[in-house]
């Protein structure tokens, strides 16, 4: 029983990165080049924030999550 609740986080969570990263890009797509406002990059390093986060993601999970998180330019000092 343990493995399917891992498997169904595990799951649910690549669901939000996934989500979180198309959400980003069409919001970038969106405002085009000239489009002003904040950075782009806010809403998809909040989204990864809040699973590095999430006490129970596993330990898989957390490492690539973290590895987008700064391959994305965000500030790894609000880092857990």
């Amino acid at each position: 029983m343990g493995h399917v609740r891992r498997f169904t986080t595990a799951l649910v969570l690549a669901g939000m990165v996934g989500s979180g990263m198309m959400l980003g890009s069409a919001r970038l797509e969106a405002k085009g080049k000239g489009g002003g406002g904040g950075n782009g990059n806010d809403l998809i390093c909040s989204a990864l924030l809040a699973i590095i986060n999430y006490q129970y993601t596993s330990p898989t999970i957390k490492q690539y999550v973290t590895t987008l998180y700064l391959g994305y330019g965000c500030d790894p000092s609000l880092i857990n």
